[in-house]
């Protein structure tokens, strides 16, 4: 926003990307377990150009996930609804509330484990989108996911921080070695277990007819990319796409807890 519109107390111009996309979410705890442990966020303020949206997957012993997976999303929604959001100013700013955000709720959390000496930590994943000015940043932390449809092609934004990737990327196994491995999903970054958070950024361009889906490892373990891939290229809307991730998923075993978000642009 320019000195003067500010002063004048005028808004920005919505982008016009942001005036016409469309958003639906849907959560389920699945078929097994008894509690939701996974949350999610889906803000859109086309007046202001920005959106905030993602989701948490909460793991820790009795209901440490679901409270983990809560105090990632409240310590976002707090900081949006102090209108933060409206100061960005560069992408850097965009970080930055991405950052403070989560290393509030990352503080919260790993207190509570220490203080309790909870044997089984409570952490959670996170995979949380800002779009501002046509440009999408997401901070990943964890194996939840979000994919991107654009022209008919398919693309996994973020990467699953677990064993099996560490191995492969550090040269010590060979994709079909870790992928054997007993500990392979095993996760090696998570939220509210470790003091010091580690978050992996990435800025990506939005274009008029994408179409992104961020979700928990309760779909994406249950449904195959070209199943996602169909629904996101040919669901009408963003509701029907959600609907159909969210129920495939339960048809093919639900044994953890679902959460999708499609964006429409």
């Amino acid at each position: 926003m320019s000195i003067l519109r500010y002063l004048l107390g005028l808004k920005e111009k919505p982008d016009p990307l942001l005036e016409h996309c469309t958003i639906a979410a849907d959560t389920h705890v699945g078929r097994v377990r008894n509690h939701n442990e996974d949350a999610y966020i889906c803000i859109c303020n086309p007046s202001d150009n920005a959106l905030l949206l993602g989701v948490a997957d909460g793991m820790g012993g009795h209901e440490g996930g679901e409270i983990a997976s809560y105090l990632a999303t409240r310590s976002l929604l707090a900081r949006w609804n102090k209108n933060d959001h409206t100061q960005f100013k560069n992408k850097n700013g965009v970080r930055g509330f991405l950052d403070h955000g989560l290393a509030n709720a990352n503080q919260q959390i790993y207190a509570i484990n220490q203080k309790l000496n909870i044997r089984w930590k409570m952490g959670t994943t996170v995979t949380i989108g800002i779009v501002w000015r046509n440009k999408l940043t997401i901070a990943q932390i964890g194996d939840s996911r979000c994919y991107r449809m654009r022209n008919g092609t398919i693309r996994l934004l973020t990467s699953d921080h677990n064993w099996m990737n560490e191995m492969i990327d550090s040269g010590g196994m060979t994709p079909e070695e870790a992928e054997a491995h007993p500990l392979a999903q095993t996760l090696t970054n998570c939220l509210g277990t470790f003091e010091h958070l580690r978050i992996e950024f990435s800025e990506h361009t939005i274009a008029e007819g994408d179409r992104y889906l961020f979700c928990s490892d309760g779909v994406s373990s249950y449904v195959d990319t070209e199943f996602i891939s169909e629904q996101l290229n040919t669901c009408d809307t963003a509701p029907e796409s959600v609907h159909n991730l969210v129920n495939v998923s339960l048809k093919n075993g639900g044994a953890d807890n679902i959460t999708a978000i499609c964006l429409f642009v």
